[in-house]
């Protein structure tokens, strides 16, 4: 354990200043709460303390219309002028009926005797659902024991939700506020089907095409009465079936593209002679962009692949993922499955699930302008980080996600694995995040959020949790583990303090201790906005270890470069070229310049470039720099 101050009201009064342990515990709101080397909380080493410091967790909240909104500057005035749906009652301009903005466009309106009122979708208060409560980002529990799911949109106030239930049918659930959900269907093949049986069905697809109602999922399908799952001379297959009506009558599964070349539900183990991708096996999912239909799928072959066909040209085989195909990283297993689609301001995204769903489960996504160039090709970037203990034991994961949309705002419905002691899947429950985008348009990490802090020579650090409703978790990652490293990312969980899960979106400020002899006090606070994947916590007098460098990604196949500009406006360039960074959007800079084989010390640089290139035409690079400070350990650049 690290010595730390005592907090001179300690020192002077009483012995009511030590915890069950010994550890001195300040008065409520000191710094000193969150301690550098052993947590703070008493015998429960853990439990959150008080603190007075916590960043607001809801701005322009309002309970309705007051007589300085626009069109009513004066409600002292008889004749006060108030805007289109409103008038004016006891001085006040209010809305007599709904309009477009009544509820800001996040709430449903409805209007009453005293004027309207909006129920707020959720994550928004207020009166008029214009301002944003702590749970915007949180995390919520849609329906436990329901994995693989898959959500569906039929408009605003209507969601269908249908997942991996009991392996011999499929659930189908519906919900007005994607909240609460209630069974609609339950979707029993076996009984519509005379002659086969089916089991281990899971990871259906609903969407709704030409006014009918498909549903997509993968099962084993035998003869009726047959022992099922069957022997080795059958794999699993993916079966399409439909429904004309919201009623969801669903009728006999049917093979796909049987008797084809093209893609095709292959019941029989192996690969069609045409190659194993034409074999559609799992995770089926439909996507229609506005110009064509998608069907995205699961194929077998040195693991699990990702590949799609347009439904007007089903030969034209895109391939998006997989060890067949693509480098994957270790952690991968080989599994690139569970794919989703769908569209945000003019791109386009694949989500897709790594690990196995008991072991590395976790999400990714590439973005792209077009669903053909949503590749691996692209760059691939993490979601979400399978959570373990300080002893490495997993106790939580996540994946097969689907994206759904509701009144501008983007939700993951995705299923969380659940891990007793010994990091073994006791439970997969689906739940439902709201998604932050970066200015970039790609999507901000699940719960994980990567942080860096100055260099002070010498010095070592630890890291305290300051939570939405006041508490800290100090030491969250102690100095024992950090020592004098400048970042560390957090993924939801204090490894010195118990091993206790905090979600990033209860996160409302990191508090970063740093010492040279062994005496913790004044830290630096840094607030957090609950969502974000990286933060920066300045340290007075620090200098930058590291800077880690993102940019914007351009066309499929560009390789980028990084110039650097000292201070006496010299260039290196390149100083890590495209041999080193090739087609990657990121780069962490320690002042090493592989290309140039020099080094460029932190503090004597002012400016950093990127340049862009296509087919290695270097003549005609694209380039963009940012002036750099010494200190900041993130710098995002955008090329134009």
């Amino acid at each position: 354990m690290r010595l730390r101050l005592a907090p001179l009201a300690c020192i002077l009064a009483s012995a009511a200043c030590f915890d069950d342990g010994g550890v001195i515990a300040g008065p409520v709101g000191d710094p000193g709460t969150g301690s550098p080397g052993e947590a703070t909380g008493g015998s429960t080493g853990g439990l959150p303390t008080s603190t007075s410091t916590s960043p607001p967790t809801s701005t322009g909240d309002t309970t309705g219309p007051t007589g300085d909104e626009p069109g009513c500057p004066d409600v002292t005035s008889p004749d006060c002028p108030c805007p289109p749906g409103q008038v004016l009652k006891d001085s006040v301009c209010v809305h007599e009926t709904c309009a477009a903005d009544t509820c800001h466009g996040h709430g449903v309106c409805a209007e009453g005797p005293d004027g309207v009122t909006c129920a707020c979708d959720e994550g928004f208060t207020g009166g008029r659902c214009d301002g944003r409560g702590a749970d915007f980002y949180s995390r919520t529990l849609l329906m436990p024991g329901l994995a693989d799911p898959d959500i569906y949109k039929e408009h605003d106030d209507l969601f269908l939700l249908t997942g991996t239930g009991s392996s011999l049918t499929l659930p189908i659930y519906e919900s007005t506020d994607l909240l609460e959900f209630h069974e609609k269907k339950i979707y029993d093949p076996a009984a519509l089907d005379p002659a086969h049986d089916y089991c281990y069905i899971w990871a259906p697809d609903l969407t709704r095409h030409d006014g009918a109602y498909h549903l997509y999922f993968s099962a084993h399908r035998v003869a009726s009465g047959a022992a099922c799952p069957p022997g080795a001379a059958q794999d699993v297959a993916t079966f399409h079936t439909s429904a004309p009506t919201l009623d969801l009558e669903f009728g006999v599964p049917e093979l796909i593209h049987d008797g084809t070349p093209w893609p095709r539900t292959r019941i029989a183990s192996g690969c069609p002679p045409e190659g194993c991708s034409r074999a559609i096996r799992i995770d089926a999912a439909a996507f229609d962009d506005g110009a064509e239909r998608w069907l995205f799928y699961v194929w077998f072959q040195g693991g699990n692949n990702i590949s799609s066909f347009p439904f007007s040209n089903p030969d034209a085989v895109t391939h998006h993922a997989g060890p067949a195909l693509f480098a994957v990283q270790p952690f991968e297993e080989q599994i690139n499955e569970a794919p989703d689609v769908f569209a945000r301001a003019g791109k386009h995204y694949l989500s897709f699930s790594t690990g196995f769903f008991n072991s590395q489960y976790a999400m990714f996504h590439v973005v792209s302008d077009a669903v053909g160039d949503l590749t691996r090709s692209r760059a691939v970037r993490r979601h979400s980080v399978p959570i373990r203990t300080s002893a490495d034991i997993l106790v939580e994961t996540h994946g097969h996600n689907s994206i759904v949309e509701r009144r501008g705002e983007f939700f993951n419905v995705f299923h969380v694995g659940s891990f007793d002691g010994g990091g073994n899947l006791t439970d997969r429950s689906t739940h439902k995040q709201r998604i932050a985008f970066k200015p970039d348009g790609s999507i901000h990490g699940l719960n994980f959020v990567d942080l860096r802090w100055p260099r002070l020579p010498g010095h070592e650090y630890s890291l305290d949790v300051v939570t939405r409703d006041g508490g800290v978790y100090g030491p969250c990652i102690a100095d024992a583990l950090l020592g004098s490293a400048t970042s560390v990312r957090f993924a939801g969980i204090c490894p010195s303090a118990g091993d206790v899960r905090v979600a990033k979106s209860d996160v409302a400020a990191f508090r970063l201790y740093y010492s040279d002899d062994g005496i913790w006090q004044d830290p630096v606070e840094q607030p957090y906005d609950g969502f974000s994947d990286q933060l920066f916590l300045p340290i007075p007098g620090g200098t930058a270890a590291a800077v880690e460098l993102h940019w914007n990604e351009k066309v499929t196949g560009t390789e980028y470069s990084l110039d650097v500009r000292r201070t006496d406006d010299t260039w290196v360039a390149p100083c890590a070229g495209e041999s080193v960074l090739g087609t990657d959007i990121s780069y962490v800079f320690t002042g090493a310049c592989p290309t140039a084989g020099n080094n460029v010390a932190l503090q004597d640089v002012k400016e950093l470039r990127i340049c862009s290139a296509v087919g290695n035409d270097w003549a005609n690079a694209i380039c963009a720099s940012v002036p750099y400070d010494g200190v900041q350990g993130f710098v995002d650049v955008s090329i134009p």
